[in-house]
């Protein structure tokens, strides 16, 4: 793609689509240089999923056209926009997860090879290539081994090797955690000294403010403002994603019945996994678990679930000894657990919003009447929920509306002890705020939660007590009020409180 003076890498002008006479953006202006870092935020549900559709091949504009260095082009595939140097990492992963991290990195180049495949060094060029941007993947292991992090890191390096002059990165951090958002911001930052013009979309602030030359605000698929980063602040552009004012300080824990334990794990392990893991969980409790990626949060809750097995310990759900083979037998004696890939583990995206609703619920084995539908509407409208109709498939709702999905479907099924993976991530900053108010709301009617997040101010503000884990052990607890981001970090490191 060949850079012309004075003229923006891309334009997208007039941008418009509808859906069956519902409009989900109207003339969307957006402007790029080489080189160049564009926040593109909103709520979920705003639009700007479509816009970068739109701008990547996948549908169509019903109005307005894209220019590249002034010249108008037309996107009818994914492949024509790749043709011109666009590249887009979605969300949901395009992996093939029985494939190999070097197979899945090359895989777009394999039909120009002859002949037979040196695979000893193609697995030794993709080590230079990842290594190259600091990621350190097992390049011979199979997709499907790989952490959600790992696979996150895994698409942003496929396109950095197709050479993009301009990436579009789709909440590229919210399964990084620590260390690995770090590196990924390192990344960005070294595209944009090779002159590479990157399309940031994040609800993250501190990582817009951090590295975004300017922003492009959508709302209900209205452009509500555009400009210069260093011309806004935090408040100012919440206040123009939202519409309102959303307060982001810490707000009075709500009491919980100390010593009215419902869940208490002793001796849990699991090879190489997990080690010795203890605690308890009280009626009304918020516990929240912090680590960095890979300390073992996920699998642990995972385990409690059934859904992974264990090797030794005891766990006890309001004083009886339970053994749980798997999520099936969780779920009838109470524990629900939203797990860190929605998409993937929480959801059956092929099917409608009502029939998630009543997924996990052992009361209701067939929908047939209007009662469901009165029940899974309380649930939508208490969420929140944005969605046509009930009818609609959950697939095609934004991310974070799926996540409400997911925990309508849990208020839905009974349970009394709800463990959260990653409640927020991919969500903006409206929905987070609805969601942790649920949460909150729940543990006032006597419900349990268990919440990880990477996200340490998540946790700071909406935890009565604190585990840090580190490499499969609990390596510290504190309560809300001892708890500092400094004091986490601390034991997440190796530190300990033992």
């Amino acid at each position: 793609m060949e850079v012309k003076a004075n003229l923006p890498l891309l334009e997208m002008r007039n941008i418009s689509k509808s859906y069956s006479g519902i409009t989900v953006l109207n003339n969307i202006n957006l402007k790029i240089n080489s080189g160049e870092i564009l926040a593109l935020v909103g709520e979920n549900g705003a639009g700007k999923s479509t816009l970068i559709k739109i701008l990547s091949g996948a549908i169509k504009a019903n109005a307005g056209k894209i220019l590249i260095n002034g010249n108008q082009v037309e996107f009818h595939t994914p492949l024509d926009a790749e043709k011109s140097e666009i590249v887009t990492v979605y969300q949901e992963f395009n992996l093939f997860p029985d494939l190999s991290v070097t197979e899945n990195l090359f895989f777009n180049n394999f039909h120009k090879t002859k002949g037979r495949i040196n695979w000893r060094e193609l697995h030794k060029e993709a080590e230079r290539f990842l290594d190259e941007f600091g990621v350190q993947l097992p390049v011979k292991n199979p997709v499907s081994t790989l952490s959600i992090a790992q696979k996150q890191m895994l698409e942003i390096a496929k396109a950095l090797y197709s050479n993009a002059r301009l990436m579009i990165l789709d909440e590229p951090t919210a399964v990084l955690g620590g260390d690995d958002v770090d590196r990924l911001i390192t990344i960005v930052k070294e595209l944009q000294k090779r002159g590479i013009a990157v399309i940031f979309i994040s609800h993250r602030l501190n990582e817009i403010f951090g590295l975004a030359d300017r922003y492009l605000v959508l709302k209900d698929g209205q452009q509500i403002g555009d400009g210069r980063i260093e011309e806004t602040n935090p408040d100012e552009l919440v206040g123009m994603m939202v519409g309102r004012h959303i307060s982001t300080a810490p707000r009075n824990k709500i009491n919980y019945e100390k010593g009215h334990v419902v869940l208490q794990v002793e001796g849990l392990s699991r090879k190489g996994v997990l080690h010795d893991i203890n605690f308890s969980l009280n009626k009304g409790e918020v516990l929240g678990i912090a680590g960095l990626r890979g300390a073992g949060r996920t699998e642990l809750v995972r385990a409690i679930f059934g859904a992974d097995p264990i090797d030794s310990g005891k766990v006890t759900v309001n004083g009886r000894q339970v053994k749980i083979n798997s999520p099936r037998q969780a779920i009838n004696i109470g524990i629900g657990l939203v797990p860190e890939d929605r998409g993937g583990q929480g959801l059956f995206k092929n099917l409608s919003c009502l029939q998630n609703i009543f997924m996990a619920s052992s009361k209701m084995k067939v929908i047939k009447n209007k009662k469901e539908q009165i029940i899974a509407k309380k649930h939508v409208e208490s969420l929140k929920i944005k969605l046509a109709h009930l009818g609609i498939l959950v697939g095609s709702l934004s991310g974070g509306n799926q996540q409400k999905i997911v925990l309508a479907k849990w208020l839905e099924s009974g349970i009394d002890i709800l463990l959260l993976d990653e409640p927020t991530r991919g969500v903006d900053v409206g929905a987070k705020a609805q969601i942790y108010t649920v949460v909150r709301e729940l543990c006032e009617q006597g419900m349990s939660v268990i919440l990880i997040s990477s996200e340490l101010p998540e946790i700071l503000e909406n935890s009565h007590r604190v585990l840090v884990m580190y490499k499969g052990q609990i390596s510290g607890e504190m309560d809300h009020e001892s708890a500092t981001e400094e004091e986490i970090m601390k034991y997440a490191v190796g530190g300990t409180n033992k």
